[in-house]
């Protein structure tokens, strides 16, 4: 009798809590603290926590209650799928005002930013469902912002601004990027040859997609395992990057913008009029035609195929030019030799030196002062940028320099030193007395000290230090004579040879008492930080800085 009691008395409470909830507007409240992944309620298919997942929702998400189910869970309607939710997780919207106050925001979900860059679409259709072929309310512009609701598989549910109205609805995922500083980020590993593999799942069982390379650029993605794998987009492709390989995502913020980071994309050209493609392979799909010698960038490789962007906005963009797959075979190295970015020496107050090859035992053709800018001319795969000074042509680390590839790039505040011309002279492409044409530079004049290169200095005449990223026709660089310039020594001491044998190398220049920290061989190359009428400071091949005297220094 008393377990009928029981049961009937459990019923009636069920129906009660069932009336008093249906059809109530309740709002998800995850109470989370993880700003960058911030947590998703499940919508499940049956009222327990081993029931299938049918969405994610932010906190903000306002559902239908359509009662409660038992004492853990609701069951509750939201778009056009209705399941179940935990209660302990639901509030009304009194309540979210006392805990939140009424200008917290709090309804407004995530920020997303919908980005069609790579897509091949001009817009995108608000669908009223999960399906292509659904009914639409409207199109939202590229660069729209709106509010991420939920995550449902390969599908987003978005409230969005349309004709001054909200509307919510349905759109592709892959659509829609992260926002402000999470937005971007730029495949950067300790190698230059580094890569990170695009799975097409967030699982040990996926398959891989492409092979992505170091300096390609991509646009974070909302998915179900956040911070788990990083679901990223390269143009129009879309996958997910291991948890073991995140790390080699550099984010790109206000402080770290795309010429911070030294690695870009290998540039390469068409043989030919080749066909670039929207999918792989997939002339039924929206293609196109590259000239012949029309300029990519390789971002990724697929088995026979790149995948490539055209090169407009600079060198390593990641938010215009056409993007698709191209044979491999249709493509050849880029054999340019106008610029496509402008170096800008970074080694905080280190030269750096110019090589003749792209190897760090090659012969060095001299130094270049910090703050110094040059032309970029190609991005290797290497370690190392190639630059062109005047007809001279040399490679210098990517590790040491800040890259400017777009006009809206900032370089750093360090600009090289000043020096005055003593007489009349020619300022040359080359360094070599051969040369006899060149600009001629009044006495008097005041000059940039870019580099040294024995008896010559590599200059700017111009009224700042600064170089065009987009307009190499205006610049008035070139070398002249070292004699010819009153030059400051900092500027023309740039590497130097150690004369003696196992010189001391010191951490103050208080004395010769002053702690030794390295030695230095005869004839090892030294690159000079700080010239000194008594000490230099020196920093050693192997990074080793400290004072040495300038007695046992040839300067070259």
């Amino acid at each position: 009798m008393k377990k009928t009691m029981m049961a009937i008395l459990t019923l009636i409470m069920l129906f009660v809590m069932t009336s008093c909830a249906l059809g109530e507007s309740l709002f998800v409240d995850n109470r989370e603290t993880d700003k960058i992944y911030p947590e998703r309620l499940n919508l499940r298919a049956q009222p327990s926590k081993s029931g299938a997942i049918l969405g994610l929702y932010y906190t903000g998400a306002e559902v239908e209650s359509l009662g409660a189910e038992n004492e853990e869970y609701t069951k509750v309607r939201i778009g056009n799928m209705s399941g179940y939710m935990a209660s302990e997780y639901l509030i009304t919207w009194e309540e979210a005002m006392r805990r939140y106050g009424e200008d917290s925001g709090f309804g407004a979900c995530r920020q997303a930013q919908v980005d069609l860059t790579g897509m091949w679409m001009e817009s995108l259709p608000l669908y009223s469902d999960t399906d292509l072929q659904a009914q639409t309310h409207g199109s939202i512009e590229n660069g729209a912002f709106v509010g991420l609701v939920g995550v449902l598989d390969d599908w987003a549910y978005i409230a969005a601004q349309l004709d001054g109205e909200k509307k919510l609805g349905y759109v592709p995922l892959d659509c829609l990027t992260d926002v402000a500083e999470l937005k971007a980020a730029v495949v950067a590993g300790e190698r230059a040859d580094s890569r990170i593999i695009l799975y097409d799942a967030p699982n040990n069982r996926a398959k891989e997609i492409m092979s992505l390379k170091n300096g390609t650029a991509c646009f974070n993605l909302f998915g179900r395992k956040e911070g788990e794998w990083r679901r990223v987009r390269v143009g129009g492709v879309s996958g997910w990057v291991k948890y073991t390989q995140t790390s080699g995502l550099f984010p790109l913020t206000d402080q770290q913008t795309r010429g911070a980071v030294p690695y870009y994309p290998l540039l390469m050209q068409t043989k030919t009029d080749a066909l670039l493609f929207s999918e792989l392979e997939n002339s039924a799909k929206p293609y196109m035609t590259l000239g012949k010698d029309m300029k990519v960038e390789l971002l990724a490789e697929c088995g026979d195929y790149a995948y490539v962007r055209t090169l407009e906005g600079g060198a390593g963009a990641y938010d215009c030019g056409d993007f698709g797959y191209v044979k491999l075979s249709d493509l050849t190295l880029s054999q340019v030799g106008e610029s496509i970015g402008v170096a800008q020496m970074d080694n905080d107050d280190v030269p750096v030196v110019l090589l003749k090859a792209s190897d760090a035992q090659s012969e060095a053709l001299g130094a270049l002062c910090p703050g110094a800018q040059v032309r970029i001319i190609e991005y290797t795969q290497t370690d190392y940028v190639q630059v062109a000074l005047g007809d001279v042509r040399g490679y210098i680390p990517k590790n040491e320099i800040c890259v400017l590839s777009q006009a809206g790039d900032m370089p750093s505040d360090r600009i090289p030193l000043r020096a005055t011309v003593l007489e009349d002279a020619v300022m040359k492409n080359t360094p070599s007395d051969v040369t006899k044409d060149g600009q001629m530079i009044s006495k008097g004049e005041k000059v940039y000290m870019l580099g040294s290169f024995g008896d010559w200095a590599f200059v700017q005449h111009a009224a700042s230090a600064g170089l065009d990223v987009e307009d190499d026709s205006a610049d008035r660089t070139g070398f002249m004579k070292l004699s010819a310039l009153n030059a400051p020594a900092a500027s023309t001491h740039l590497t130097a040879f150690v004369n003696t044998d196992k010189v001391n190398l010191r951490s103050d220049d208080s004395s010769v008492d002053g702690g030794i920290i390295a030695k230095a061989r005869t004839g090892e190359r030294l690159r000079v930080a700080e010239y000194g009428k008594d000490w230099s400071v020196v920093v050693t091949p192997k990074g080793v800085r400290g004072y040495v005297m300038t007695q046992y220094l040839n300067f070259e």
